[in-house]
């Protein structure tokens, strides 16, 4: 598994809490609760731009990157220029507050005076272990990927032009992914969509989305749920999301600062609300317990482990939620 040291941000909702790379790479996905369970070993995102290798987003060297939360919420812009081909992408992720699915909503700016073809591919591997091996299946436009007791399913609203549930590894730095259609114990998996010519100046807008299904129901009960996020309105649930933090940081707001008479105070305001914002992400609803963080040293290199309710830190947090009045 990848070693992961530093969260740059975290977003989610009371069941699912995700975090990302200053540079838009998703880290960790936890679900059903902040403690318990975490998924992702990479997801990763690229794109085959013309006849190409894969562009990755979250990593090529003429790539410069800008992130940002959008003010007042949970929800995270990572603004993305590629040099080379004159590419800008906005990559906005945010976890609806009554669905748990995570929305990656990328726009594309054609910045250059050539036509550019675009080919997404995603690249997802999950955690997995001799006891809870994971296996792929695509099925119905929806990369599955499931072991015992979940299933990470992602998918668009588009069509799928090409996938490949094992040795994606062999083949994926082209551009270029498909293989016999079979079902494999593969921990990571691959699906690419088609987006078409964009022609200099002109933007066009790609949703994906990644949902969890606890397995209760089998394979019809996902696609059944599958069906029905795929008629959501994410432009009302990206609303509804935006007013909702906002709308919390207002509610929990319990020192009523005004910082914002300089630089120095303005980050202070900045941290302060971003740290209202945090707390809810941190806290099992379920059972009270307190993360002292999202997850930062999984192999024990560094530490003994921070996804957990550990008594010093619980304290330190439930302090501050007292003072916020949360």
């Amino acid at each position: 598994m990848k070693t992961k040291y530093f969260n740059d941000a975290i977003i989610g909702n009371e069941h699912i809490t995700a975090s990302f790379t200053k540079k838009g790479e998703l880290l960790r996905l936890l679900y059903p609760n902040t403690d318990y369970k975490q998924f992702i070993d990479f997801f990763h995102i690229g794109l085959k731009i013309n006849d190409s290798n894969i562009v990755y987003l979250h990593n090529d060297i003429n790539n410069i990157y800008n992130q940002y939360y959008i003010e007042g919420t949970n929800i995270l812009n990572t603004e993305i220029l590629n040099t080379y081909f004159k590419l800008k992408i906005v990559q906005t992720d945010f976890v609806c507050v009554k669905e748990n699915v995570l929305v990656r909503r990328l726009k594309f700016v054609n910045e250059n005076v050539i036509d550019l073809n675009l080919n997404l591919l995603i690249h997802s591997k999950l955690i997995s272990t001799d006891n809870n091996q994971v296996s792929g299946l695509c099925k119905n436009d929806s990369l599955l990927q499931y072991m015992h007791d979940y299933t990470v399913c992602t998918f668009s609203k588009e069509k799928i032009l090409s996938s490949q549930i094992n040795n994606t590894k062999a083949n994926i730095n082209e551009g270029q992914i498909g293989d016999k259609d079979y079902v494999g114990m593969s921990m990571d998996s691959s699906i690419s969509y088609d987006l078409g010519l964009l022609r200099p100046n002109e933007e066009k807008t790609f949703e994906l989305y990644i949902y969890i299904d606890d397995n209760k129901n089998g394979l019809y009960g996902i696609e059944k749920t599958i069906e029905r996020i795929r008629k959501i309105d994410f432009k009302t649930e990206y609303d509804n999301t935006k007013k909702y933090w906002r709308r919390y940081l207002k509610n929990y707001d319990g020192l009523n600062l005004d910082l914002t008479d300089n630089l120095r105070n303005n980050k202070i305001q900045e941290i302060y609300e971003r740290t209202i914002l945090l707390y809810p992400l941190l806290i099992n609803n379920e059972t009270g317990g307190i993360s002292a963080a999202v997850e930062v040293d999984e192999k024990l290199t560094q530490c003994g482990r921070y996804t957990y309710c550990w008594p010093r830190d619980a304290v330190f947090i439930t302090q501050a939620l007292d003072i916020l009045k949360m």
